[in-house]
C-alpha cells in the first residue's frame, strides 16, 4: 500500500489542481507526478515518462477567459489540498468500516501515511527549495503579496489572450503597474516575457530589447527550454535591426529550438533571420509557413499577435 501511494498520493494532489482549475475555467497545459508527465502539444496532452527526481510534482494551467481572477486562482491553488483531504477521508472511513466488520485491509491503510505526509507538507505556509507550498501561494493571493499580484496579472493577461485580445489590446496596467520582483522569483521572467511581447506589438523596439536583455541577465533562474526561446527572440531582435553578425551569434544558442519547433513564432523568427542574411526567397517561404502555422495556435490572442508581427515582414 505504501509503495502504491508513492504514485497515487502525488497523482491525487495534481488531479485535484486540474479538477478545481477546470471548475475555474482553466486549461491544463502541463502536469507531472512521480515518474509521469503530460504536456499539451498542438492541442493534445502527450504523456511520457520522466525522472521522479529532476523536477518536483506540479500542474500548470492557463485561464481560458479573463475576470474574477483572484477567486479562480484561489480555487485552483487549493484544489490539490481539498482533493487530498477528501480522498484521505474516504480511505480512513472505509478502513474503519472494514475493521469494524472484522476485515483489516492493509493495502488500504498503507496508502494513508504518504497521502497524509503530502497533505501536511503542502498545508504548511512555507517555501521549500522546490518552491512555495499551496498554502503559502493561497496566503499570498489573499493578502496581496508582490509575487502573487504579479501571478494574478499574468493569469489575467493569459485569460484575455485566450479570449482573443492581442498583447497591445490588453490594459497596459496589467503589464506595467505590478510590484517589482527579484530575479530568482519565477514570476520575474514570466512578466518580463509578457512585457517584451507587449512592447514588440506596440512597435517600441528599444523597450522590447530592454526586456530581453534583462531576461538574459536572469538566465540562471530560467529553465533551459525557455532560454532557447529567449535566445530565438534575440535572433529576431537583432535581425529586425539589421545586425546579421549578432543574429548569427544568437542563433548558435537556440539551434535545437529553431530546428525542431514548427510554430508560427519560430517561422516568424526564421523569416526575419533569412531576410537579414539576404535570403529573400527563403524568407518568403518561412513567412508562408508562419501564416500556415497560425491555424494550429489555440490561443487566439497569441495568433493575432503573431499575425501582426508576420505582416510587418517585407
Amino acid at each position: 500500500g505504501f509503495i502504491c501511494s508513492l504514485l497515487l498520493a502525488p497523482a491525487i494532489h495534481e488531479v485535484g489542481h486540474i479538477a478545481f482549475g477546470s471548475l475555474a475555467d482553466m486549461e491544463c497545459v502541463y502536469v507531472k507526478f512521480f515518474c509521469f508527465q503530460a504536456k499539451r502539444v498542438n492541442g493534445e496532452m502527450e504523456p511520457s515518462f520522466v525522472s521522479p527526481f529532476d523536477i518536483g510534482d506540479q500542474t500548470q494551467m492557463i485561464p481560458t477567459k479573463g475576470g474574477d481572477m483572484k477567486r479562480r486562482a484561489s480555487l485552483y491553488t487549493l484544489g490539490g489540498l481539498i482533493f487530498s483531504i477528501a480522498i484521505l477521508t474516504v480511505i480512513v472511513f472505509v478502513g474503519i468500516v472494514l475493521s469494524i466488520v472484522g476485515y483489516t485491509n492493509y493495502l488500504l491503510w498503507g496508502l494513508a501515511p504518504y497521502i497524509l505526509y503530502l497533505l501536511v507538507y503542502n498545508l504548511a505556509p512555507v517555501e521549500y527549495d522546490s518552491g512555495k507550498t499551496d498554502a503559502l501561494v493561497f496566503l499570498g493571493i489573499e493578502n496581496g503579496y508582490d509575487a502573487e499580484k504579479n501571478m494574478l496579472a499574468a493569469m489575467e493577461i493569459q485569460g484575455q489572450l485566450y479570449e482573443g485580445k492581442s498583447f497591445a489590446e490588453i490594459d497596459e496596467t496589467l503589464f506595467l503597474s505590478q510590484p517589482q520582483l527579484c530575479e530568482d522569483e519565477p514570476l520575474f521572467s514570466v512578466m518580463l516575457d509578457l512585457k517584451y511581447r507587449y512592447y514588440l506589438e506596440k512597435g517600441d523596439v528599444r523597450l522590447a530589447a530592454d526586456c530581453l536583455n534583462r531576461l538574459a541577465q536572469a538566465q540562471e533562474y530560467i529553465p533551459n527550454e525557455e532560454l532557447q526561446k529567449i535566445a530565438a527572440e534575440f535572433v529576431y531582435m537583432h535581425a529586425i535591426k539589421g545586425n546579421k553578425e549578432l543574429a548569427l551569434e544568437s542563433e548558435k544558442s537556440c539551434k535545437r529550438y529553431l530546428r525542431k519547433d514548427t510554430s508560427a513564432t519560430r517561422n516568424r523568427i526564421m523569416a526575419v533571420f533569412a531576410l537579414a542574411k539576404g535570403e529573400d526567397e527563403q524568407a518568403k517561404a518561412y513567412k508562408e509557413q508562419a501564416l500556415q502555422a497560425l491555424k494550429n495556435e489555440r490561443i487566439k490572442g497569441v495568433a493575432r499577435f503573431e499575425e501582426i508581427l508576420i505582416s510587418r515582414i517585407e
